[in-house]
């Protein structure tokens, strides 16, 4: 009830979230192409923040998100055209090679984006994301971040999220929704 309650409260106010196409960002993909968002124009739209270090949120995230492609691609609707997007938090680890490596082990395509430090902040501001480096007293690195995906339709419009651990089944209406 919870996740529902939210969705329908973020479908209703959406403030603070405009169009996907109306964003300004110049970022590098894991093929390293520049990148902007009208480069994803007229498709829909799953927009994730991570990195690839991550230990669970991210890997468990775009794991569900193949998962729910794969589920709605068994129910007949055509999942060709979302245009997956994962927008690092980590300029200096994240690599467009790094990112290509990590995207590997999914099995959905997915366009990894990167960049320096301060380009990686703007579109950080742009879309209301919370990302902070965080370093153990062993020197371990990890990054505290918003955990969740922003959907947006063909038009660009925003469309509602998928919160970390949400269930399974809303996630895959909310696909489905999107995808019609």
């Amino acid at each position: 009830v919870v996740f529902w309650l939210s969705e329908q409260q973020a479908r209703k106010i959406q403030v603070g979230i405009p169009d996907f196409s109306s964003q300004e960002f110049r970022l590098t993909d894991q093929s390293g192409v520049s990148r902007s968002a009208a480069d994803f124009v007229g498709a829909p739209v799953a927009l994730f923040f991570g990195y690839t270090y991550c230990p669970d949120v991210c890997p468990m995230t775009l794991t569900l998100l193949a998962n729910a492609l794969d589920e709605v691609g068994d129910r007949g609707l055509d999942t060709a055209a979302l245009q997956t997007i994962f927008v690092t938090v980590d300029a200096e680890r994240d690599t467009p090679e790094q990112l290509a490596a990590y995207l590997s082990l999914f099995d959905m395509p997915v366009t990894a984006l990167t960049g320096d430090a301060e380009a990686l902040l703007a579109a950080q501001k742009t879309f209301g994301i919370y990302a902070k480096r965080v370093e153990d007293d062993e020197g371990v690195v990890l990054w505290d971040h918003s955990a969740a995906v922003y959907l947006y339709d063909q038009s660009g419009a925003f469309s509602g999220t998928i919160l970390f651990e949400e269930p399974a089944e809303f996630v895959l209406q909310k696909m489905q929704r999107l995808l019609r």
